[in-house]
């Protein structure tokens, strides 16, 4: 069977629309965390390496993956606060730099939209709140007071699973306040999430499939 590329964002999407379900779910396991980052991360590379050929994305995107899979692992069998810090900012910027690099390519061809083009903008959707999650995490871990709600112990993967939780309830702005922010950096950080989650989609996603709809129209 080949691999037909007018479906990679369905893919994808479906891939991380998976891990999000199952990553709540399980216990304080760290292999399987650490295969089910791994496993995600070769995904994004995927990705990328279907719709981008350029070397130096491609470079790139395996530097920050190796950096964000990397240090999460050492971090852990280290037991190394600081690193655990560092791995969750290289997460951050591994999931932001394939959020812009698919997010230049989806936007690119909007001559020419379709379905898996809009999967596409979805899944960068949840890459931004992945990064988010990641950059909130570094804040949890780095100061235990960031904030009010969370217990931070020595367990990562438990403040990683809730600052996921808070990164999405911010992006969506649904604000359930069961977790909340307590210092200013945070706060910032908060609502500038919630402002680029309702623009990215009442304005790019809604411009995308609006296109769609009517080039379904015109044929």
């Amino acid at each position: 069977m080949s691999w037909d590329p007018s479906r990679s964002f369905q893919r994808l999407l479906l891939t991380q629309v998976a891990l999000t379900l199952v990553y709540p779910l399980l216990g304080e396991s760290t292999g399987i965390h650490f295969l089910l980052g791994a496993f995600l991360v070769l995904a994004l590379y995927g990705g990328v390496s279907v719709m981008v050929h350029r070397p130096v994305v491609m470079w790139v995107t395996i530097v920050l993956g190796a950096m964000f899979v990397g240090s999460y692992w050492l971090a852990e069998m280290m037991d190394l606060h600081r690193l655990r810090v560092w791995s969750s900012l290289w997460g951050a910027a591994f999931y932001w730099f394939v959020a812009i690099v698919l997010m230049r390519y989806v936007f690119s061809m909007r001559s020419r939209v379709d379905t898996d083009l809009i999967y596409g903008a979805v899944s960068i959707y949840l890459l931004i709140g992945s990064g988010f999650g990641e950059l909130y995490g570094a804040f949890a871990i780095a100061d235990p007071g960031a904030f009010n709600g969370l217990e931070v112990s020595n367990d990562r993967d438990g403040v990683a699973r809730s600052m996921s939780y808070f990164s999405f309830v911010t992006l969506t702005t649904l604000g359930y306040g069961d977790i909340s922010p307590a210092v200013q950096q945070v706060k910032v950080l908060a609502y500038v999430e919630a402002i680029i989650g309702q623009f990215y989609l009442a304005v790019l996603v809604a411009r995308l499939v609006g296109t769609h709809i009517a080039q379904s129209l015109d044929t």
